[in-house]
């Protein structure tokens, strides 16, 4: 059984895209929305009031963009340093799309023009693929930029020719992943099943993105304290991790050891417990934190060798709040 089940591929879920968006969007005609603003690229057309009329596109000849959106009130004279903007347009333009929004005021709406400009290397920026990559970013320009660097580095691992391309994918998988309907019909069943089956490029984006400010923390037992209603197991190691890294600091600046000589004349490092004890024995520590310390280690060792079952979530929280404390002593 497990030859016959099917590798994850995005480029799969892209295919399913023209029978998705025509359910979910209206099927829209996006090749004949590339057709208009792609001579903006090339320099043998001026961006104008037509080219915002026609991505707002009011009597929906192309797509439904008032579905989704609003177009703010543009004049022609708020457009017209931007003739020429798209004339060569690379990709990452950071100024431009800050101009852009400076006059939309609404990234997605940026977003729609830059795709059709140039699909190669910009896409549509959703609340469907924001919220499936976990997208971060200070400003939505920002927020917008990381979305078409993780294209870049999606477009080259599944060997999509355009990022637009590998954002529709995303968008299917997205969609899939909010229906329930839909994943129970096959061929979307199986499509799932190879998603969720086992890691894959997306899934490393998504826990990227959404750890990224995470482990920006200053120390491991900041992060267990944020991921203990995720993964208490996890952040129970993490703060036996930062327990030895204290308790190791604790006897460098007491002048205790960390190594021993044992009977045979080989030098040995000294596990915490031992160590607990020299920083009582030293008077740096009292009893009953010395008891605490060792049972916080007795912990982490049951974590880390499999016995979780008989800790318990509420345990592995006393015991992050009890190393912070001790650490803030």
């Amino acid at each position: 059984m497990e030859l016959n089940r099917e590798p994850f591929d995005l480029r799969k879920f892209w295919a399913r895209v023209p029978i998705l968006s025509q359910k979910a969007l209206g099927d829209p005609r996006m090749q004949e929305l590339e057709v208009l603003f792609v001579p903006l690229k090339t320099g043998s057309a001026e961006f104008n009031l037509d080219h915002i009329r026609t991505i707002a596109d009011e009597d929906a000849k192309y797509w439904r963009f008032l579905d989704w959106w609003k177009m703010p009130e543009i004049k022609k004279d708020d457009i017209e340093g931007l003739k020429y903007a798209f004339h060569n347009l690379q990709e990452f333009d950071e100024d431009l799309i800050t101009r852009l929004y400076s006059l939309l005021k609404n990234i997605e709406i940026v977003s729609c023009i830059f795709r059709f400009v140039s699909p190669e290397d910009y896409s549509i920026f959703s609340t469907p693929v924001e919220d499936l990559l976990n997208i971060k970013g200070r400003t939505p320009v920002l927020k917008y930029l990381s979305y078409l660097r993780d294209l870049k580095e999606l477009r080259k691992i599944y060997h999509f020719e355009r990022a637009a391309d590998v954002d529709m994918a995303l968008w299917t998988l997205a969609h899939l992943l909010n229906s329930a309907k839909l994943l129970r019909e096959s061929p979307y069943k199986k499509l799932y099943e190879s998603y969720i089956r086992e890691p894959n490029a997306i899934k490393h984006l998504m826990a990227r993105n959404a750890l990224e400010q995470i482990w920006g923390e200053k120390k491991y037992i900041h992060i267990a304290d944020l991921i203990l209603q995720t993964d208490f197991i996890l952040a129970g190691i993490l703060a036996g991790r930062e327990l030895e890294l204290h308790v190791k600091d604790m006897c460098n600046r007491a002048g205790i050891p960390l190594t021993f000589i044992s009977d045979a004349g080989e030098s040995k490092r000294k596990d915490l417990r031992r160590l607990a004890r020299d920083l009582f024995n030293s008077g740096r520590i009292s009893a009953e934190t010395k008891a605490r310390i060792y049972d916080w280690w007795s912990l982490r060792c049951n974590l880390t060798h499999d016995k979780a079952i008989s800790v318990g979530e509420d345990r592995v929280r006393r015991m992050v709040e009890g190393v912070i404390d001790f650490m803030r002593k």
